[in-house]
């Protein structure tokens, strides 16, 4: 299996960049976000994914570890292929966590090609494994496992953008009406 490939971009292409590996050609297919970021002649390294099947060996190149394991990840939700989670993947990572983390189908059923039972089994196949990753990311980025509009109300109530993050953490994970995460936080932090 291939793990990592480092090299320069011969060619981009609709969903993927072709890159040269010391006079090897590989495509990878890449979000479309650093598609449209790269250029060709730049030098990149990925973390890749090799998908084997009968007719077909692809790979999925990312340029984060992080990335790379979020979307091994997706992989293990019965009914996520690779295509599904690249498509995923195109949505801001935070976001997506944090969606399922807080049991956000509605986001997810926004993601072509994801309906509302795959957006369903995503959720209960890794809320689990996801929230603490939110909690813990929350923390260090600033962004928070309630949802944004949570944090920019308090904020607009004259609370500091850190000191809302680290109260929120404090709310029972049960209260999941904003309204009420917010009189929570009103009353008790």
């Amino acid at each position: 299996m291939i793990a990592y490939l480092e090299g320069q971009v011969l060619a981009k292409q609709e969903r993927g960049i072709v890159l040269n590996v010391s006079g090897v050609g590989y495509l990878i297919y890449v979000t479309r976000g650093l598609l449209e970021k790269t250029k060709i002649g730049q030098d990149l390294a990925f973390y890749i994914h090799t998908n084997v099947r009968e007719d077909d060996i692809s790979l999925y190149g990312f340029l984060s570890q992080e990335e790379w394991q979020f979307f091994k990840l997706l992989l293990t939700v019965s009914g996520v292929g690779p295509k599904s989670a690249l498509e995923i993947m195109n949505a801001p990572m935070d976001k997506v966590k944090n969606a399922i983390a807080t049991k956000e189908v509605a986001f997810l059923t926004q993601i072509q090609g994801i309906g509302r039972k795959t957006a369903e089994r995503i959720i209960v196949d890794l809320q689990g494994k996801v929230k603490e990753q939110v909690l813990e990311d929350g923390a260090g980025q600033g962004a928070p496992a309630r949802g944004e509009e949570i944090v920019q109300a308090l904020i607009s109530l004259g609370y500091h953008r850190q000191q809302v993050v680290q109260g929120l953490k404090k709310v029972p994970s049960e209260i999941e009406n904003e309204e009420t995460i917010i009189k929570y936080f009103l009353q008790n932090i």
